[in-house]
């Protein structure tokens, strides 16, 4: 009950920290929307061209774009890290009867909601504001989703056990939406990736979601066409979180934000 309490504590802390963070918003969902807006009608000539004919475009880029700003919980998680160090609190968060394992549960799991609800809030819009058609069930959708904003805030911890400065893991969280996305076949549709792009893709997690919502928005699948990229994406988890277990360091100084 007492790490029950103080997980508790952890998260609401983090809770009113993201109520005060409107950049968040903007990120995660308003702009994902404005560019839709402006994408979609190039979308529709691409899925036409791969067999799609009856596509309007919004079931490559309402994916794609929730998908793209869903990498932002790259940055929100190491942000809520490194924030610790500018402000000087981190030894104090340390100090207290919180473990290392509830700290960064306490600073994961409300990303990891924003996450899903941030797709869930997308993919909804898309389906009423640009006409969107889910052609497969649409509650399919629901463990890639969950499981992909897991793999997304464990690559954040991972970029933060291996950063020392705010700087760099900022860098990789804004690089990475850009390249994981494109690679991914958040762009485009992964048919038309290159042959290279195609090779490597399986490594990112926009990988699988894009695969996940395609299957159901694209080919009309329920969820036994989502369950390997499910799996696939929580082995990306998996390794992430390994990768942090082995590096991250609660007594290591870091830089934060100037």
């Amino acid at each position: 009950m007492n790490a029950l309490r103080r997980l508790g504590v952890i998260v609401a802390h983090e809770l009113r920290l993201a109520r005060g963070e409107p950049l968040s918003l903007m990120i995660l969902v308003v702009f994902p929307v404005i560019t839709i807006a402006f994408l979609k009608p190039a979308f529709r000539p691409a899925l036409v061209a791969n067999g799609f004919v009856h596509a309007n475009g919004s079931e490559q880029v309402v994916p794609g774009q929730a998908a793209m700003a869903a990498f932002y919980l790259v940055a929100l998680i190491t942000f809520s890290f490194f924030a610790e160090h500018s402000w000087g609190t981190w030894d104090r968060l340390r100090a207290s009867e919180a473990s290392s394992f509830e700290i960064v549960l306490g600073k994961s799991l409300p990303r990891v909601v924003m996450g899903v609800v941030q797709l869930v809030v997308l993919m909804v819009a898309g389906v009423f504001v640009f006409d969107l058609h889910i052609r497969g069930n649409a509650l399919a959708l629901g463990p890639p989703i969950v499981a992909s904003c897991v793999s997304l805030v464990l690559l954040g911890v991972c970029v933060t056990a291996l950063c020392r400065t705010a700087q760099q893991a900022n860098g990789f969280a804004f690089l990475g939406m850009v390249l994981f996305g494109a690679i991914g076949g958040a762009f485009v549709p992964l048919a038309v990736l290159p042959g290279w792009a195609r090779a490597v893709a399986p490594s990112t997690p926009t990988y699988w979601a894009m695969r996940a919502m395609h299957s159901v928005v694209l080919d009309g699948r329920g969820l036994s066409a989502t369950l390997r990229p499910t799996l696939m994406l929580l082995a990306l988890s998996a390794l992430f979180a390994a990768i942090a277990l082995v590096r991250l360091r609660f007594e290591e100084s870091k830089v934060g934000f100037a």
